[in-house]
């Protein structure tokens, strides 16, 4: 629904025996239990233009706040944090709601040393994708022109591979996913993700595009067709550049 939204595709109106993605996640509501995925249920749906206020008779959105810490995080962990910060702004919170704000205090104080992101927390070993998460989250709650959004979005441009692409943890193989996550992060914070070409390597988006079938799947990376679907939705927002929330009028 996310990759669907970010090409411009309205998941309303994507059907199979005339039923949309939105009807499966509505259906199954009961399952969706957990922080993260009340937090990306809530992504979801908002990305689709429908509410998370009312979903069967569940309040997304209440049930979410009242999982916030004492502290200010959710879980107590920086990428559900994060994610928290995204879901609570795609349901229409402002940049000053009392939880929103709660929330990027706690998150700020979360980041490594090198700027990056841990997803637990600060401590442990900074990665692409929770610090592009964290990047997102950031901005989201409007602290763009802060010191550690700067340095989050250095952090990940300082970690391109000379294939172009981003790996999950600096030092290993590029992966389509860790790519579309920094491409997300970096233009979050204001830096154009088609001009990074570190050691004069190619784009990230030339990277995806390079890892791109002619079905139109991308694959996860050189060696591995995994998880087509998934991989292929992700890719959509890091071709389109698009960060989160992205949100249906």
């Amino acid at each position: 629904m996310l990759g669907l939204a970010a090409a411009g595709r309205n998941p309303n109106r994507v059907r199979r025996n005339g039923r949309s993605p939105v009807d499966y996640i509505v259906r199954g509501i009961g399952g969706v239990r957990g922080i993260a995925d009340i937090e990306r249920t809530i992504l979801a749906l908002r990305a689709a233009g429908r509410s998370a206020h009312s979903v069967r008779g569940r309040n997304l959105v209440r049930e979410l706040i009242a999982m916030r810490r004492r502290n200010g995080s959710f879980a107590g962990l920086a990428n559900q944090t994060a994610f928290a910060i995204l879901a609570l702004r795609a349901a229409g919170r402002s940049r000053k709601d009392r939880t929103v704000r709660a929330a990027a205090g706690w998150l700020l104080s979360q980041h490594n040393r090198d700027g990056g992101y841990n997803f637990a927390g600060k401590g442990g070993r900074s990665g692409i994708d929770d610090t592009a998460a964290a990047l997102q989250a950031l901005v989201a709650a409007g602290k763009r022109r802060s010191k550690t959004v700067r340095r989050a979005a250095a952090f990940l441009a300082a970690k391109q591979n000379r294939d172009g692409g981003m790996p999950l943890t600096p030092g290993h193989a590029s992966n389509a996913q860790s790519t579309a996550w920094a491409i997300q992060g970096l233009a979050a914070a204001g830096r154009s993700p088609a001009r990074l070409h570190r050691r004069g390597a190619r784009s990230p988006i030339e990277y995806l595009r390079s890892l791109q079938s002619s079905s139109g799947a991308v694959r996860y990376s050189r060696s591995s067709r995994q998880t087509p679907v998934w991989v292929t939705a992700q890719a959509l927002m890091g071709f389109t550049a698009k960060p989160f929330p992205l949100r249906r009028r």
